[in-house]
């Protein structure tokens, strides 16, 4: 039996974020002016509220969910590993494809919040979407993603035409493990 594959569908499939319905609703989500030269300047910005309490809890609950191989969409991811690590002592399980799998994940792409911010740092251009990408790295035994920069990856523009989003759905810190930036890295054409 085929199960319904979520990226044929855009448009918001479910509740956990309202559409804004005219430009004094789309302008709550909006990027303040020093959050843009900030960006400009660094390469980065960080402590941009895209989720509340409720969606956070709400996508953690479909990411228990769609870390089981047995999930009745799993088909539809384009990569799973329920460990990609080397270490036998730490895991970091990895899925791109989750939009297609489970209604909150598919939405992400249509929080308003994420499609004002990333539409402003583009100049105030249309946003295309690329790809998800899940990382979950558990309490105590977590994995390590190393050092990377995703532009490497994602030659396919110049100059560079693209954004990368990191949600945390828990709290991080330097102590457990957060993510950094290297300021300046990608400013600048490529």
């Amino acid at each position: 039996m085929s199960v319904p594959d979520l990226s044929l569908q855009h448009q918001l499939v479910s509740t956990l974020f309202k559409w804004p319905k005219n430009a004094a609703e789309w302008d709550a989500y909006r990027l303040s002016k020093e959050q843009l030269e900030f960006f400009e300047e660094f390469g980065y910005l960080a402590n941009v509220k895209l989720l509340d309490e409720e969606q956070i809890k709400s996508l953690q609950s479909e990411l228990t969910e769609i870390m089981d191989p047995s999930h009745p969409r799993h088909e539809l991811f384009y990569e799973f590993h329920t460990n990609e690590s080397t270490d036998p002592e730490s895991t970091v399980f990895h899925a791109l494809g989750a939009w297609r799998v489970t209604d909150g994940y598919h939405d992400i792409l249509w929080n308003p919040a994420f499609v004002m911010a990333a539409s402003q740092l583009f100049g105030n251009a249309a946003v295309r979407f690329w790809h998800d990408q899940l990382f979950y790295k558990p309490p105590y035994n977590g994995g390590v993603v190393a050092w990377h920069q995703d532009y490497s990856y994602w030659t396919r523009t110049g100059p560079i035409q693209h954004l990368t989003c990191w949600m945390g759905l828990d709290d991080v810190n330097t102590e457990n493990g957060c993510l950094y930036y290297v300021p300046g890295a990608i400013v600048g054409d490529y």
